[in-house]
C-alpha cells in the first residue's frame, strides 16, 4: 500500500498576521514510504468517511507565531468566514481541544464536536494554529503531561456579511 499525502492550503487573514498554512498527513504512516514526504509545518489527520473534514492539525517544527497571548478568549475574524460557507448559509458552533507549548502557542488543535461543515471546521483549525492562546488556570487540564483546554468557536451568517 503506498503511502497517501493530503495537502492544504488555507489563507488565514489575522488583523496580527496573514499567513498561508502548508499541511501534510500520511494517510497510512505504517506503509513503507517509497518516495520521501515533503517537510511541512503541519501534519492534518482527517474524516476516513469523507476526506474534506480535517479532524485535527499538529504544529511539526517550532512555533513562528509572534503575537502576544490571547487572554479574554478567542474570537475568530470576520474576514475568515469562507465565502461560500456564507453563500450557502453554513453556520455552527465548533468544539476543539487545544494542546498549548510553554509560550501558549497551540501545539494541536481537535476537532472535539464538529459545525458538521467542513468549511467551516477546517478554517477553525488552521486559524487555531495563528494564534497564542493563555486561558484561565482553572480552564486548563493537564492531558498526556501536556497543557490542554476546550474552546468553542461560533460561526454565523452576521459574521460574513461585513
Amino acid at each position: 500500500m503506498k503511502r497517501l499525502l493530503f495537502v492544504l492550503s488555507l489563507v488565514i487573514v489575522n488583523p496580527l498576521c496573514s499567513a498561508t498554512l502548508e499541511v501534510a498527513s500520511a494517510a497510512d504512516a505504517s506503509a513503507p514510504v517509497s518516495v520521501p514526504a515533503p517537510e511541512k509545518p503541519f501534519l492534518i489527520a482527517r474524516q476516513e468517511a469523507d476526506s474534506r473534514f480535517i479532524t485535527s492539525i499538529e504544529r511539526v517544527g517550532p512555533c513562528k507565531v509572534t503575537a502576544k497571548p490571547e487572554t479574554k478568549g478567542i474570537r475568530v475574524p470576520w474576514q475568515i468566514y469562507p465565502k461560500e460557507s456564507v453563500d450557502k448559509h453554513e453556520e455552527g458552533t465548533v468544539i476543539m481541544e487545544l494542546k498549548l507549548d510553554p509560550d501558549w502557542c497551540v501545539r494541536k488543535a481537535t476537532i472535539v464536536q464538529s459545525t458538521r461543515f467542513w468549511r467551516l471546521d477546517g478554517v477553525s483549525l488552521a486559524y487555531m494554529m495563528t494564534v497564542k492562546y493563555m486561558p484561565k488556570p482553572e480552564t486548563i487540564k493537564e492531558k498526556d503531561g501536556e497543557p490542554t483546554v476546550i474552546v468553542k468557536l461560533g460561526w454565523g451568517g452576521s459574521q460574513g456579511k461585513h
